[in-house]
């Protein structure tokens, strides 16, 4: 759901994209490619990371002054998020990073001059983002936040002079789409329904570009680009992409970087398309992360949580980790009034059900899972 650079953001743009879809091409080509070594890559430094995340100030800048570029979120439909959703959002995506590391301890501010991250909604347009994106800075780039940079317009100085604000302590979030309350269990239902519709092989499907394949035809590849997701039957149900996954993931660049490499099940779409109707929900040997590239599918899902693969990347880097054991109460809630408290990530895992398997959810499956509605931090 973001468009998360793997070049610099000061190349050229073009350029940066040609380059990042080559190298996923070359990482998925086939049974002889394979993923780079581990250590390919510079580790990052992640002491100004630790330093940060030891004392988090956070503010959420976002309101309904004309004269700011700052946005208010909104639901796909275009209603304005309450308050008091958004908050809770933010707080709950921290609560993830925060439940399994121990040195992580965070608040949220009024003032943007006390803080040492920000959060911006806008209507972001010239940063390659999607209309559910965001955009977060890495762990070698914790700096002080600057709010001038954005304040007026994306990516501006008041003066008109270029910066971007992924690279000045702010989180950039894109303002439409979201949902909060509404995307908690309630959606997985209509999700399941929208997915079958999607995947059923007995349909053919359309799509902008015409005739793109049709279901009974097992021999033709599917491609997302030409499915009319957001045309399909039940698509007007789902309250729109979870806010609190979102902001989740972008914080997640900020402690570990880019996004999970390779391998997975499903390349990015912007690539190529995906090749097999049972491999949307991807999977590392490590299982799901919360920072798979977004590729607008995953928002719609049940996937509120740290991860094994999410873990052993923060363990690799040097953070203090206590997966699977949370430092917190996870509470997890369904339809009926079930729910569930555990301090064992994986057994919340269990309870979400689908971000164990690389297949969509059958229908039994999806009204028993239960979601993510909260943690609570030991101590507070």
């Amino acid at each position: 759901m973001d468009r998360f650079p793997l070049t610099s953001s000061r190349w050229p743009r073009l350029a940066a994209a040609a380059w990042a879809c080559a190298l996923v091409l070359i990482l998925v080509a086939g049974p002889s490619a394979s993923p780079p070594p581990a250590d390919a890559a510079p580790r990052p430094n992640i002491d100004l990371a630790r330093a940060a995340i030891s004392d988090l100030k956070v503010f959420v800048d976002f309101d309904t002054d004309t004269a700011t570029f700052a946005g208010w979120p909104e639901d796909k439909f275009g209603r304005r998020l309450p308050a008091d959703e958004i908050a809770r959002a933010i707080r709950l995506g921290l609560l993830l990073w925060a439940s399994v590391l121990p040195e992580m301890r965070f608040r949220l501010v009024q003032r943007e001059s006390e803080a040492n991250l920000i959060v911006r909604f806008g209507p972001y347009r010239m940063s390659g983002f999607t209309d559910a994106g965001g955009r977060a800075f890495t762990p070698d780039e914790w700096a002080r936040p600057d709010g001038d940079c954005g304040r007026k317009a994306e990516n501006r100085r008041p003066s008109g002079a270029h910066c971007a604000e992924w690279e000045h302590g702010i989180i950039v979030l894109e303002t439409g789409r979201w949902a909060v309350k509404g995307i908690d269990w309630r959606g997985m239902r209509e999700a399941w329904m929208d997915f079958a519709w999607i995947f059923d092989p007995a349909r053919p499907h359309f799509g902008a570009a015409g005739h793109c394949r049709d279901g009974r035809d097992t021999s033709v590849p599917w491609s997302e680009g030409c499915v009319p997701f957001r045309q399909s039957p039940y698509f007007d149900s789902l309250a729109g992409a979870d806010l609190a996954s979102g902001f989740a993931h972008e914080l997640g660049h900020a402690l570990l970087g880019p996004h999970t490499p390779a391998p997975y099940a499903c390349a990015d779409l912007h690539c190529r398309p995906i090749l097999s109707r049972d491999s949307c929900v991807r999977l590392t040997a490590d299982g799901y992360s919360i920072l798979f590239p977004g590729d607008g599918l995953d928002c719609w899902w049940n996937r509120r949580g740290v991860f094994g693969a999410d873990a052993a990347r923060l363990k690799a880097l040097g953070y203090r980790v206590s997966y699977p054991v949370a430092r917190a109460t996870l509470i997890l809630t369904g339809p009926g009034g079930r729910s569930l408290r555990t301090r064992d990530w994986r057994a919340a895992q269990t309870a979400m059900i689908w971000p164990l398997q690389m297949r969509v959810l059958s229908a039994a499956e999806s009204r028993r899972e239960l979601f993510l509605t909260d943690v609570v931090l030991d101590g507070r």
